[in-house]
């Protein structure tokens, strides 16, 4: 099970998706307060690449904490790229 401790802010993972790799940077942690999950609910914030829209699915994130199976659902885009929202309560 994925805790808050296996997340850090500014941590690049690498996302398969559609047979092809991306490389998605954790923007954003936040823990939520009064979670009933064991261990702690959160937050993350991901920010993938403009030009590769994701549609909300199952993804596997493979970072330096090791590999998460991570429920996304994308909630904006700018110049910048996409972001993705994750949640964990």
């Amino acid at each position: 099970m994925a805790t808050l401790s296996d997340f850090e802010q500014g941590q690049s993972f690498s996302v398969e998706a559609g047979g092809q790799t991306l490389t998605m940077e954790l923007s954003a942690v936040q823990p939520i307060a009064n979670s009933p999950r064991d261990g702690g609910g959160f937050t993350l914030l991901f920010r993938g690449p403009r030009d590769a829209a994701l549609p909300q699915a199952i993804y596997r994130f493979n970072g330096k904490s090791g590999a998460h199976e991570i429920f996304i659902v994308p909630i904006a885009a700018d110049e910048a790229g996409r972001l993705y929202e994750a949640v964990f309560n």
